[in-house]
């Protein structure tokens, strides 16, 4: 009865399985898998953003398809504050970054068609394109004392592909291509006709006190079509919301065309809805009270977590420029599942690096943005298993 498309039964892994019995047994967890800030004393609505989201105007329904220009000008002004020029015709509005991925894939890529994705990278990407008949292939972020393109993995698979997705800065890794690989990778992209897809959702988390914003591909001039996700999810706290945005950038004419594609596909959902675009404007100029509480707490973790490497050198976290997640390098001496394992027997879940493509040595994921007291203890419980091993 059901299509294809949709995933066919799998038994979960031992991870999954162990977790399971855990939360059936009631064994308290300290979840460092953890990226919903509404869950770790990280709430983005303060009372102003709840009224704005009564406005009585939200009674009336005129939808606009790309979304109505009050709430597309409030996303070019949080891009001005970056130094950013964007106009209102270049947002595209939609009920996620998710949905802004089906939206792309189904503008840019027939049944069949392939867009590139980069490893390591975040598992959601598949579920996304298997629904839309879309095929992944993937190339290579390669890590030798900091993370870089692998030009030639790129090189050996942009033939024929409709769009390469970029994460910036990734998920999990943290970082942001090198201006040297984005243009090499650009220059591939203008040759083969290739579209450029800019997730930027973490583009306002850098790690660096003094420049917590990152870069942006809206920054310059592109010479492909090129389209930039964000949303409420990461940049406000919000992600009960659901409200994200598409950007475009590059050609004028492939812009215009892809307006067109934009509308004419929003036009068939009008999934976005009309009270939180009214309240936008007020949401988006809260953000920075929500970033730096955000920030604060990235940065007591990450203190916590270089605390214990200076504890225990035989663990390492590898270099990375935002985000909200950290990638920690753990002795090999047992799989990177066997220590996710271990952990949760001992009441703290992590991914372990598999979960995300990454190779090249034993790793596990950590969640940042849980609140610091469980951080502390769960340091401690691997801190333990490290010292047992």
């Amino acid at each position: 009865m059901l299509s294809r498309r949709l995933p066919r039964d799998e038994p979960p892994n031992p991870w999954s399985r162990q977790l399971e019995a855990a939360h059936v047994a009631g064994t308290p967890i300290l979840d460092l898998t953890e990226s919903n800030p509404t869950r770790v004393g990280l709430p983005g609505a303060g009372s102003r953003a709840l009224e704005a989201l009564a406005n009585p105007a939200g009674a009336v329904y005129a939808p606009d398809p790309r979304g109505l220009e009050s709430a597309r000008a409030a996303v070019c002004g949080s891009y001005a504050g970056r130094g950013v020029t964007l106009s209102t015709a270049d947002v595209v509005l939609t009920a996620g970054t998710s949905e802004a991925y089906a939206h792309l894939f189904r503008m840019l890529a027939d049944p069949g068609e392939r867009v590139l994705i980069p490893a390591p990278g975040y598992p959601l990407f598949e579920p996304l394109a298997a629904l839309e008949g879309v095929r992944l292939e993937r190339y290579r972020l390669a890590w030798d004392g900091r993370w870089h393109l692998d030009l030639g993995s790129l090189e050996r698979v942009i033939a024929g592909a409709r769009a390469l997705i970029l994460v910036q800065p990734n998920h999990p890794t943290g970082t942001c291509l090198a201006p040297g690989d984005l243009a090499a990778a650009e220059a591939l992209c203008e040759r083969h006709g290739v579209a450029l897809i800019s997730d930027e959702v973490f583009g306002e988390f850098g790690w660096h006190p003094e420049r917590p914003g990152l870069p942006t591909l809206l920054e310059g001039t592109r010479r492909v079509p090129t389209f930039v996700l964000g949303g409420l999810s990461k940049a406000c706290g919000m992600p009960q919301l659901k409200l994200g945005w598409i950007a475009l950038a590059g050609p004028e004419a492939a812009r215009a065309e892809a307006r067109r594609g934009l509308e004419w596909i929003s036009d068939l959902f009008l999934t976005v809805g009309t009270p939180v675009q009214l309240a936008l404007p007020v949401l988006l100029e809260q953000r920075h009270a929500f970033q730096a509480r955000m920030r604060e707490r990235l940065a007591v973790n990450r203190a916590r977590l270089r605390a214990l490497i200076e504890r225990r050198p035989e663990i390492d976290a590898l270099d990375a420029e935002g985000g909200w997640v950290a990638v920690v390098r753990v002795p090999a001496r047992r799989t990177d599942e066997a220590w996710a394992l271990d952990l949760l027997r001992r009441g703290v879940a992590v991914h372990p690096g598999h979960f995300y493509e990454l190779e090249g040595g034993c790793f596990l994921v950590l969640s940042l943005i849980v609140e610091p007291d469980g951080f502390d203890r769960a340091m401690t419980c691997l801190e333990a298993l490290a010292a047992e091993s």
